[in-house]
């Protein structure tokens, strides 16, 4: 009985960390973000990566992170311009995904019937492999082109993620951008 709670506990645990989203922000606390009115991609293609790592992003998962990160904004009140130089403020975005394993022990029961005791409890050890992935989003200044904040998800990517992105994406930059601008100082 004990083992089917332990297995129980340990399914849902599982399960719960699979589809948690892990949010993070950081900005500059020197810039007034209060003055930030418009917006524009630093580029035509925002997508930041590395020149020695080409993208895995589909064309339409690039699109449509485009498209999260612009509706967001909008919401909050942003303009999008369509010049970078006379934008406030300009946004890139990185996508990235890695190959994780998870070691778990969990003690399972092992019944001896020698002399010295009742029972035993062993450890089973299991091996779960995973992809995780991240999104983040970057802010520079439009005017001194220095970054001001930087905000990420990561999650567990499991194949209905990737059959489906456009939730994904959806609830990754609404979480992120939940964030931005962040608060004014005394604001919580």
């Amino acid at each position: 009985m004990r083992s089917h709670v332990v297995i129980g506990v340990f399914a849902l645990t599982l399960a719960a960390c699979a589809a948690t989203l892990h949010v993070d922000s950081d900005f500059d606390a020197s810039v007034d973000f209060g003055h930030y009115r418009s917006f524009a991609w630093i580029r035509e293609d925002p997508l930041i990566q590395s020149a020695s790592s080409p993208a895995r992003v589909s064309p339409l998962n690039q699109r449509r992170i485009k498209e999260a990160i612009e509706s967001q904004l909008i919401a909050k009140g942003f303009t999008l311009s369509g010049d970078r130089a006379a934008a406030d403020f300009v946004v890139s975005y990185t996508v990235g995904s890695r190959d994780k394993i998870d070691v778990v022990s969990y003690p399972a029961p092992f019944v001896w019937n020698g002399r010295w005791g009742g029972a035993y409890y062993g450890h089973e050890l299991d091996v779960l492999p995973y992809r995780e992935g991240q999104l983040a989003i970057d802010v520079f200044d439009g005017a001194t082109h220095q970054p001001v904040w930087h905000g990420s998800a990561t999650k567990r990517i499991g194949e209905a993620d990737r059959q489906n992105a456009k939730p994904q994406i959806d609830a990754a930059v609404a979480a992120i951008l939940a964030r931005f601008p962040p608060p004014l100082p005394g604001e919580n």
